[in-house]
């Protein structure tokens, strides 16, 4: 069976693949025939030719076919971007849930071909993991969660003053959480970006490169919301979930590494992520310790 030097998806017999570089690889293969077939049809009955050469006359240079193939590539990528955020507002609450769960019952095959993300989607999904995780940290320093009648409780004033800087310092964790896991969304696939591009020498683009990472974290997210309901009955609950969170996450993040460095070695592959987690949890700690 085939499989996609891109991706890795395997391929049924005529089958082709459609992620992002697949189709940039098309439309650049197509968009130099298409200049051929131009020149070809081209003549000069009159015998005028001169050295001067324009798009129509003489032969394009290998510099001028690259910048083609760069520009095709560029327009394809801004479209597939374009059509990503063309999203319905109505429906982008149902669409980015149909993404997850799907993703929830295939998750390395998803990885493999997660389609198309747009910045919006991506940065979505980094602010609720970072509200999920920063919940579950207050929930284990507190102790255990807050149960939902404390919370009316709260909200009703029956615990007075205490009752309302409970609320309002659980919102301001829900914030803090959002904007935190932004931040930390992007510094962590900068880090891998900057390993692909600088050591591994791919040009892919940031957001083309972010869709595999971001949904690496998916099964963190929903395991940590998990731990957090079940945190009312052990804080160690909610510790043991988040840790088997951040195993699925390492295992994620391999294979969806795997897929954008396919033509590496699986050894280089595991050792380059490590190097990217040592980075990215020294930068972490100083962070807090700040």
């Amino acid at each position: 069976m085939r499989s996609c030097i891109y991706c890795g998806r395997e391929l049924e017999k005529g089958e082709v693949c459609n992620c992002p570089q697949s189709v940039a690889r098309r439309n650049a293969k197509k968009s130099a025939e298409e200049n051929t077939q131009t020149n070809e049809k081209y003549t000069n009955p009159y015998k005028t030719e001169t050295s001067y050469k324009t798009g129509y006359a003489g032969k394009e240079s290998r510099f001028e076919r690259a910048k083609t193939r760069y520009k095709t590539k560029k327009a394809a990528k801004k479209t597939a971007a374009k059509k990503a955020s063309n999203i319905n507002p109505k429906g982008f609450i149902r669409n980015l849930f149909s993404y997850i769960v799907t993703f929830l019952k295939s998750p390395t095959d998803k990885i493999s071909n997660p389609g198309t993300l747009g910045k919006g989607t991506i940065l979505m999904i980094a602010a609720i993991q970072g509200i999920v995780l920063w919940l579950c940290m207050f929930f284990i320093l507190r102790g255990g969660s807050v149960g939902p009648f404390k919370l009316i409780a709260s909200l009703m004033s029956f615990n007075g003053i205490e009752g309302y800087k409970l609320v309002s310092t659980i919102l301001l964790i829900i914030i803090s959480g959002a904007v935190s896991g932004i931040i930390l969304f992007i510094l962590y696939a900068g880090i891998f970006y900057l390993i692909n591009r600088f050591i591994m020498r791919n040009s892919a683009a940031f957001w083309d490169f972010s869709i595999r990472l971001i949904s690496a974290w998916i099964p963190f997210t929903v395991i940590c919301a998990i731990g957090a309901i079940l945190s009312m009955l052990s804080p160690i609950v909610l510790l043991v979930f988040i840790l088997c969170g951040a195993a699925s996450v390492c295992v994620l993040t391999y294979e969806a590494l795997k897929i954008e460095w396919i033509s590496q070695s699986p050894g280089k592959v595991i050792y380059t992520m490590l190097l990217g987690y040592f980075i990215f949890f020294n930068i972490v700690c100083h962070l807090l310790l700040i």
